[in-house]
């Protein structure tokens, strides 16, 4: 089934006529899938031979003083302060959209170092395809530099269950991993989800709670 999605999302973007790269954003909450199902796109849009960008929200980090500066469980700062959006655009989004030069950068911060990311300007060709995924990209600031827009979609129960699975080890164990879903990372989705709704913004949605079987959502 996700092969099938796969090649419904592709042929969706063929079908979008840009002078410059076409910004593909695939957003959605924590551990809904969406690495997976950007990994996958790219792969497959590179078979036919087109250059594909996959780059991720998670290479423009903030600093940690910046990133927790209204406490580490805070949901509104996971909001607001968790990503250089505006780097994100500079470094990015911007250059490879109307009027870009097509030097473009794929990160600015490693957040599991905590350090800056020496990474250097890159030159795309104007038919290149970026997939681009992270959570939260739907948001005012970022929202109008997308040409497609893919939201993959969890339950609570799944994110936790997957969250467990995944982040268990990064975070400190079982009991540290729930505290910062609950406190942090769920309720801050859940505020931007409202202030924002990224599923209204969404060209298509992924119902992801079953990885064998994801479907497309009737919009």
């Amino acid at each position: 089934m996700i092969q099938k999605i796969i090649e419904e999302i592709t042929s969706s973007i063929n079908s979008i006529q840009r002078p410059h790269p076409i910004r593909v954003g695939i957003d959605g909450p924590s551990a809904s899938g969406k690495t997976t199902v950007s990994d996958q796109l790219a792969d497959f849009i590179r078979l036919s031979n087109k250059s594909v960008i996959r780059a991720s929200i998670d290479g423009f980090h903030n600093p940690p003083d910046l990133r927790y500066r209204t406490g580490k469980f805070c949901p509104i700062g996971y909001l607001e302060d968790s990503f250089n959006k505006h780097a994100v655009i500079e470094q990015l989004l911007q250059p490879l959209g109307p009027k870009g030069n097509l030097l473009y950068r794929e990160s600015q911060y490693d957040f599991v170092a905590n350090q800056e990311t020496q990474v250097e300007r890159l030159q795309a060709s104007p038919d290149t395809i970026l997939i681009f995924e992270g959570v939260m990209l739907f948001c005012d600031v970022l929202n109008p530099h997308f040409d497609f827009r893919v939201y993959v979609d969890t339950s609570t129960e799944t994110i936790i269950d997957r969250a467990l699975s995944r982040d268990r080890k990064r975070l400190g164990g079982e009991a540290a991993t729930l505290e910062k879903y609950e406190r942090r990372y769920l309720p801050g989705q859940a505020e931007y989800a409202k202030r924002h709704k990224p599923r209204d913004q969404a060209d298509l949605i992924i119902d992801n709670d079953d990885y064998s079987n994801p479907c497309i959502v009737t919009l």
